[in-house]
């Protein structure tokens, strides 16, 4: 397991573990036998393709790996900025969408990571602290990243962090 100087497990070790226990629980793997650890054998490279905070789905998390389905979602993702290409023949999508119950929330992919038991893409959902004033109605935020292509089913986890919007005084 990773950790850090000061002993206890690192961010990454931290973010596996839930990772291995949210997809246990999900019945995603088979139990470990006793004393198995999971390791990262690969820390990959990502880069954000479009974000935004209007979407027509329900919680999605998944990797497209072809052009045609990655048409569909985008005709339901109505992103900041248009969407930066990908070469399907090289690369696939990472998108994790997100129901939210107001305005001033954002999620960004934090790590994509190699492990011997797929891909572990962990990534973060921001939320506005209680001194933030914020629009009523209920949205969906998300982010689309490109890696390089690989067959390694991927295994989302997400932690949650709330900003501030005024100064401490």
């Amino acid at each position: 397991m990773l950790h850090s100087l000061n002993g206890s497990p690192s961010a990454p070790a931290i973010r596996l573990g839930a990772l291995l226990l949210t997809a246990l629980l999900a019945g995603c793997l088979d139990v470990p036998e006793a004393g198995t650890e999971v390791s990262v054998t690969e820390a990959l490279a990502f880069e954000p393709i479009g974000r935004g905070m209007q979407a027509r789905l329900d919680t999605t998390m998944i990797a497209i790996r072809d052009a045609a389905t990655w048409t569909a979602y985008q005709d339901s993702l109505h992103p900041l900025q248009p969407f930066k290409a990908v070469d399907f023949e090289r690369e696939m999508v990472l998108l994790v969408a997100l129901p939210v119950p107001s305005g001033g929330y954002d999620v960004r992919f934090q790590i994509v990571e190699k492990t011997d038991i797929g891909l572990a893409a962990g990534y973060l959902l921001f939320t506005p602290g209680d001194d933030c004033r914020v629009t009523v109605g209920a949205s969906v935020v998300f982010q689309a990243v490109r890696l390089a292509r690989t067959d390694e089913v991927p295994h989302f986890t997400g932690d949650r962090e709330a900003y501030r919007c005024t100064e401490p005084r």
